[in-house]
């Protein structure tokens, strides 16, 4: 249980009364984490937090890679900005080490403050200082992970950018008859023969590449970690993902297999109207991002580039391509559609 005592040691919340103390104390929850633990996750509903010991850091998924932008230490809040905003977290909050944090909801917050406007302005004004931080980061156009030389009509070009956005990884695209090209690209282009080619960020280049060597160039996940998993998941669209959300989230070992890349044909909408939760409507990239960010968290494994070649129902085996064989306890089949001409 949260004391008044350990409330009045967070210097924020000094200010506090000793009435206050005490209330804000019985409103909050005593949560206890462990190392790599999350308190709060990106887009969570806002809540006042305060570090009574440990350490905290703040995450972000940008480009589809996690990047620490921040932490906090025994005495620091936060929680501030989605109190401010009225919005949820723009950032997840994970311990570092052994960690514990009160938890105050927004009623319980506002309720205590109102008694206490000084406080309320103390926060007001942290929350103005790190959502300049957070603009900063947004700001800043994340660094490509690849470049692309290729021409604008080539569909093998145009299937590699496909596959490159869709696995949410940022690249440069050069096309060959620019004038900065050469400049871009570090020296001669390649031939027109050898286009599409791609370098990754480490310098290794592919000319005219499969796209599972290109997942395994920028580490897209391309094989199973283990031979055998409660859940395996065919299909990585809109149903394969909230299937795994919902197996990862219950703590079952899934796997979802995707010849191609995350989201199905949803991903390549421009405008989705009739998917729950998006009265306003929602594009099929930025749909499939967050279910595929959100399934990652949650612990699903998401392989790209891998084909199923068959399912032996009896022995719930799942057969893959290259003789890969997957054991599973249950085997839910998320393929969709495939539309054809004519």
């Amino acid at each position: 249980m949260v004391t008044a005592e350990e409330i009045g040691e967070v210097p924020i919340l000094g200010a506090l009364g000793e009435k206050e103390r005490e209330r804000l104390s019985q409103a909050a929850a005593d949560i206890r984490l462990v190392a790599g633990e999350f308190a709060v996750n990106e887009g969570d509903e806002r809540a006042l937090f305060a570090v009574l010991h440990g350490r905290i850091e703040v995450v972000r998924v940008i480009d589809g890679v996690e990047r620490v932008i921040g932490e906090r230490l025994a005495g620091d809040i936060f929680g501030e900005v989605p109190l401010t905003l009225g919005t949820g977290f723009p950032g997840a909050y994970r311990a570092v080490e052994p960690s514990r944090v009160a938890r105050v909801d927004v009623h319980a917050y506002h309720a205590i403050v109102a008694s206490s406007p000084e406080v309320a302005l103390k926060i007001a004004s942290l929350a103005r200082e790190r959502i300049g931080g957070l603009q900063g980061i947004a700001a800043e156009p994340p660094p490509p992970r690849a470049i692309v030389v290729g021409h604008r009509w080539d569909p093998e070009c145009a299937a590699l950018r496909r596959f490159l956005d869709r696995n949410q990884v940022t690249f440069k695209w050069l096309i060959p008859d620019a004038a900065d090209a050469e400049d871009e690209w570090g020296g001669p282009l390649p031939l027109d023969e050898d286009c599409p080619t791609i370098r990754v960020v480490d310098g290794k280049t592919v000319v005219r590449p499969q796209l599972r060597r290109v997942a395994e160039l920028l580490g897209l996940p391309t094989q199973a970690a283990d031979a055998e998993y409660d859940a395996v998941i065919v299909g990585a669209g809109p149903a394969g993902l909230a299937a795994a959300v919902y197996g990862a989230s219950e703590g079952l070992r899934t796997i979802v297999i995707e010849r191609e890349a995350p989201g199905g044909q949803a991903g390549t909408s421009a405008r989705i109207e009739n998917y729950l939760g998006f009265p306003s409507g929602v594009s099929g990239d930025e749909l499939a991002g967050r279910a595929l960010q959100q399934a990652r968290r949650l612990g699903a494994e998401i392989l790209v580039t891998r084909s199923i070649t068959r399912i032996d129902a009896a022995t719930h085996q799942v057969h893959l391509d290259d003789g890969d064989v997957l054991k599973a306890r249950t085997i839910i089949l998320a393929c969709g559609v495939s539309r054809t001409q004519g």
